[in-house]
């Protein structure tokens, strides 16, 4: 555990699974947890969300609404609109996750759409980097970065996609996240993505609760599983740990500073 990175976990999700997130903040830094990114999900849980880890100066704060958002008969223009006033006065690193997901079909692709460019407004606006969710929308997601901007980059978290999405993504100036998936039997395919990722564009991550890795497959996820996810990525990469580590946290810190703050 000590000197690793988790970009991308869930606190409020994973209290909802039975963990309590105080404990477990506690116990990741006396196991020397390096530092990460709580990720939003909604336009109202930052209230929640930020007293949690206000204590610790090495985990970043994401707010965002993702795909899901676009359920539902309401304008996502308003939904996004209450989101911006909801955020107003608390600290964010970052605006995520936010994207496309058209696995689940959220809403339409339109609404969909217009939630995703609404919020990478914001984050430019904000001038702060963005979490990037994307799921069967290759080819929109594609579009969409081809015609935006990050002026303080971002992350494609959970990365599954193709590869002409991760090279648009990087010719874009944004960071690939691999998460828990690496470590499954049948991701070859997965696998071979990661290798060809520039190692100075790589982060890793756990995703939880969700997509714990080999051999915790099944269970609620939490971030104490990074050290299975980072020692599938250096044999995938035929480095060290500790060389792969330094090297997250050299990209976690490119990103958003000295991953901490204090």
């Amino acid at each position: 555990m000590h000197g690793l990175i988790d970009s991308h976990f869930h606190l409020l999700e994973m209290e909802k699974k039975g963990i309590d997130p105080k404990k477990m903040l506690i116990d990741l830094q006396e196991a020397g947890f390096a530092g990460g990114i709580d990720i939003g999900v909604s336009e109202n849980d930052i209230a929640i969300r930020a007293p949690l880890v206000a204590p610790y100066t090495n985990i970043r704060t994401a707010a965002g609404i993702g795909p899901w958002g676009a359920d539902g008969e309401e304008s996502v223009t308003a939904k996004a609109g209450r989101f911006r006033h909801n955020i107003s006065g608390f600290r964010i690193d970052c605006i995520g996750e936010i994207g496309l997901d058209y696995h689940w079909n959220y809403g339409t692709p339109s609404r969909q759409r217009i939630l995703f460019e609404e919020q990478l407004a914001l984050a430019r606006e904000l001038e702060v980097p963005v979490v990037i969710h994307s799921r069967d929308a290759d080819e929109d997601m594609t579009a969409i970065l081809e015609t935006s901007t990050f002026p303080h980059g971002g992350i494609m978290h959970c990365f599954s996609s193709g590869w002409a999405l991760a090279q648009t993504a990087l010719d874009r100036g944004l960071y690939i996240s691999f998460a828990g998936p690496i470590t499954y039997k049948n991701n070859q395919g997965l696998r071979e993505m990661l290798a060809r990722v520039p190692v100075e564009k790589l982060l890793l991550e756990t995703d939880s609760p969700y997509l714990a890795p080999a051999p915790h497959r099944g269970k609620t996820n939490t971030p104490f599983t990074m050290v299975e996810i980072y020692a599938e990525a250096a044999r995938i990469l035929g480095i060290g740990m500790e060389d792969l580590s330094m090297r997250i946290r050299t990209n976690f810190a490119n990103l958003f500073g000295s991953p901490d703050r204090s």
